[in-house]
């Protein structure tokens, strides 16, 4: 006969509910009321407590074959608003009590709440948590709620034995755990969007200290690891402070989203920021504030979870291994690989100590590390870096040897910036530790950018990594004092969040401290200019015409020098794949490449000889003509396309490529037939394409728009433009186009391209609008307002206009559009995105050929921020 199930409990059900939802609303209402984030948090787990002791009694009363534990998270005392409230049900035997079992957590699912509850006996436990070391975690943290107590410490009996789960297995499980976990993240702090659980220095790293200290000291209390020496006073002090504001953090992110969240994303950081009390300051916005102090507190957390992990190593994994100890000189030694001092007085009695032990180690690439107990004594003697210290010539020296040694000099500047004497010893380095900038560009800190920029450029010297930047690591190869070129790095954004112009402010900065090392005139002059320059080689690149040798003359007359030449792309290279490596394209290569080259050649002509551009086309003329009788073509009207095209089409391309447009040019007659083809650029890498595709046709009103909208319906993305237009009235144009980063175009796809444009430019094709995509979330946070600024040269008759806008799909073509409506032909376009914005910048003249009137130029603005503004917010609903 089925047994009666009782039914008191479900009649509680929707009173336990309501009491839920009011103790929430309740801790939800003292947490924005800034209520302790270390009492809330530890109340709520308690009153589950005791509505699941209140439910477990209704329904089993003293019942002895069945337990009842919180486990994992719960299982510490530990429950933000919608976390896992895990339970495990410990019974007997596999058949105790099951009907009464399966009604018990029927009524718990009827709650609502996130629910994990696993029912095992405690041979399953053993089995499962042998097999699991997840599950061993979760137990590891047992805590028993209600039931037999008999029964439960029979499951400790089962579970602590060594035998089962021995410590030093723990402990390596666990460690390789963690270094899987943070390779998820690229190994780094500063996430833009960070989970605040997983990512380096997050929740999950206190917990894995946590574990393994419960496991072997059945402890996880900060106040009783530092009575068992396992963590200083300092470090429980940080961990405590740490645990506050990540816990700050999850109940936010919990209580804003309604659900488990542990995801930072930028809409919550700008909306916690604002409830934290954080407001907007001269350089930082609240939101980059408030991430700089998160980010500085993940820092220091891992530096606590490395120095504790480093001590499980040594007296867990490594216990009663013999010692091997080698003396580098009366102040440090080499203990099993690692380095540490020989006597705790060491940088008391002499502070240069704290530099030289960085410099032994980028020397010696056998030592592993520097030892916890030698970090600890770093950390207490930080008070020694002061001014005296800064101005000692001796560290000076030190700092210089650093950056000259052969070997893991990233690396040590990574510790020295962790440790603290970084930021110390370069004050103002120590106030972008943890900087943000709130956008998608970069990726990012500022600290952690500069430290991946120097990583770029020691790679540039290493022969391994020479086919990653083949020309940069033969111009890095001429570079003669490579120290100077790390000094420029530190320096190139340390101006940032100061206001005012960060490479201005970093070039004084750069100067005092080369000064203040003792830094020869030249080199300090050189790092200075570096600093005050670092982003102009890059903005030359990306706004103006790189195959133009006006600019390669006037980029001459400003650098000066071949060698300020080389040291500069270097440094503009490395900085491009430290800020986002999706910068750095096959396209950009070529923009920097052609920059460089063309800057090159007039210093060494000299900078005092004008560019002599007729003679620059008259050699690419007579090169194309070469390539035509290398192909047997020798009929080809090379002259009639000089009469055609203007100088700018000619000197922007090969020689290949014009004989290749002569050739074409010599089968189809562009007044009858519009001539499209398309021919793949040469690439840097075998990756990626670059694919320019060739227009000829006679002209009409909204030609260049009707292009631009076909090319985007293929999702191509459009990266440079030129529109010539002969006296004749024939067109000539040409698209540099990059697809998708996961396509390439194989020769059928790309004539399929061109077919569909000749069909629009016979008039059998009408080109359709677009229709409105949706914008991805992370651009959506951004609300970027729309710029539109005018500028003109003296000495020609078209303006340059800039838009810098939201990120969107068909953007291009919703400008040329307003373009087009104003009646000004596109002259030149270049396109170029950063994170969530794009800036491009269009040479374009009125059908009179005069520069715009100021009227126009503020009808124009008006019109292009108004139409973009529409189709921003259109695309975003």
């Amino acid at each position: 006969m089925k047994k009666n199930i009782p039914t008191i409990v479900r009649s509680h059900v929707k009173d336990l509910k309501r009491r839920i939802e009011q103790l929430d609303a309740e801790l939800v209402e003292a947490f924005w009321d800034n209520g302790n984030v270390l009492e809330l948090v530890p109340k709520r787990s308690a009153f589950i407590d005791g509505f699941l002791s209140e439910m477990w009694n209704d329904c089993f009363g003293d019942e002895d074959a069945l337990a009842l534990f919180a486990v994992g998270g719960y299982g510490r005392g530990e429950l933000h608003p919608h976390s896992d409230v895990d339970l495990l049900i410990l019974r007997r035997g596999r058949k105790t009590r099951n009907e009464r079992v399966e009604a018990f957590v029927r009524e718990l699912w009827d709650l609502g709440l996130d629910l994990g509850i696993s029912v095992r006996t405690i041979k399953e436990c053993k089995i499962e948590a042998a097999n699991d070391q997840t599950v061993i975690t979760a137990l590891t943290e047992r805590r028993l709620l209600c039931g037999s107590r008999a029964l439960a410490l029979r499951l400790d009996r089962a579970l602590n034995s060594n035998s089962h789960w021995p410590t030093r297995k723990f402990v390596r499980v666990k460690r390789t755990e963690q270094l899987q976990r943070h390779e998820q993240f690229g190994d780094i702090e500063y996430g833009l969007e960070p989970n605040i659980k997983n990512s380096p220095g997050g929740l999950r790293d206190i917990q894995v200290v946590g574990w393994i200290t419960k496991r072997q000291f059945d402890t996880s209390d900060p106040k009783e690891l530092v009575s068992l020496g396992i963590l200083t006073d300092r470090e429980a002090d940080t961990l405590v402070s740490g645990i506050e504001l990540l816990w700050r953090i999850r109940f936010a992110l919990h209580v804003l989203s309604k659900r488990k969240d542990d995801q930072l994303s930028f809409g919550y950081q700008r909306e916690i920021a604002d409830r934290f009390g954080y407001t907007d300051s001269d350089g930082l916005l609240a939101v980059e504030r408030f991430m700089r102090d998160y980010y500085r507190v993940v820092l220091e957390l891992r530096e606590v979870n490395d120095i504790s992990l480093q001590y499980f190593d040594e007296t867990v994994l490594h216990r009663g291994w013999l010692s091997r100890v080698k003396p580098l000189n009366s102040r440090f030694q080499i203990h099993n690989r690692y380095l540490e001092v020989r006597s705790d007085s060491v940088f008391e009695e002499y502070p240069p100590a704290l530099f030289e032990l960085f410099v032994l180690m980028a020397n010696d690439t056998t030592i592993r590390g520097v030892r916890a107990n030698t970090i600890r004594l770093i950390r207490k003697n930080l008070h020694l870096i002061d001014d005296s210290f800064r101005n000692n010539a001796e560290i000076g020296r030190l700092f210089i040897a650093l950056l000259k040694s052969p070997h893991v000099v990233v690396s040590q500047l990574t510790r020295m910036r962790r440790y603290g004497i970084l930021g110390r010893y370069i004050p103002q380095f120590g106030q972008v530790i943890g900087q943000m900038q709130h956008d998608l560009f970069h990726i990012y800190t500022v600290d952690a950018h500069t430290m991946m920029l120097i990583r770029n450029l020691r790679r540039m010297l290493m022969t391994e990594y020479a086919d990653h930047f083949p020309l940069v690591s033969e111009v890095a190869s001429q570079i003669e004092r490579i120290e100077l070129l790390y000094l420029a790095g530190i320096f190139h954004d340390i101006g940032k969040g100061r206001g005012g112009n960060h490479s201005s402010l970093g070039a004084a900065d750069a100067l005092d401290f080369c000064t203040r090392i003792g830094l020869d005139q030249e080199g300090k002059e050189l790092v200075g200019w570096l600093v005050q320059n670092h982003l102009v080689m890059s903005r030359t690149s990306q706004r103006k015409d790189t195959a133009d040798p006006k600019v390669h003359y006037d980029f001459a007359r400003l650098v000066q020098t071949e060698e300020r030449l080389n040291y500069l792309l270097v440094l503009t290279v490395a900085d491009i794949q430290a800020t986002a490596p999706s910068l750095w394209t096959d396209w950009r290569a070529s923009l920097l490449y052609t920059l460089f080259f063309g800057t090159q050649e007039v210093l060494q002509k000299g900078v005092d000889i004008e560019p002599e551009t007729q003679v620059l086309i008259e050699r690419r003329q007579q090169a194309a003509a070469q390539v035509l009788e290398q192909r047997s073509m020798k009929d080809v009207d090379l002259e009639g396309l000089w009469r055609e095209i203007d100088p700018g089409f000619i000197l922007s391309h090969s020689p290949q490529i014009l004989a290749s447009f002569a050739e074409h040019l010599s089968r189809v007659d562009p007044r009858q037939e519009p001539l499209v083809f398309a021919l793949e650029r040469d690439s840097t890498s075998s990756q990626s394409q670059i694919i320019e595709i060739f227009i000829s046709t006679v002209n009409r009103p909204r030609l260049f728009v009707d292009c631009v909208m076909a090319l985007s319906r293929f999702n191509l993305g459009i990266v440079d433009a030129r529109i010539a237009t002969s006296a004749t009235d024939l067109c000539y144009d040409s698209f540099v186009v990059i697809p998708p980063s996961d396509e390439r175009l194989n020769v059928d796809r790309q004539e399929q391209i061109c077919e569909y444009l000749r069909e629009i430019l016979r008039g059998e094709r009408t080109v359709q609008r677009m229709r409105q995509q949706r914008i991805p979330r992370q651009l959506r946070e951004f609300k970027l307002p729309v710029r539109v600024t005018f500028s003109e040269d003296d000495n020609v008759r078209s303006t340059t206009i800039e838009v810098i806008a939201p990120d969107r799909s068909g953007l291009l073509a919703v400008i040329c559009s307003v373009l087009a409506e104003f009646q000004l032909d596109v002259i030149t376009a270049r396109v170029s995105t950063f994170g969530e914005r794009v800036e491009d910048v269009f040479e374009v003249k009125n059908n009179d050929e005069a520069p715009m009137s100021d009227l126009q130029k503020t009808e124009l603005r008006e019109s292009l921020i108004a139409q973009i503004s529409t189709e921003v917010v259109e695309s975003a609903a």
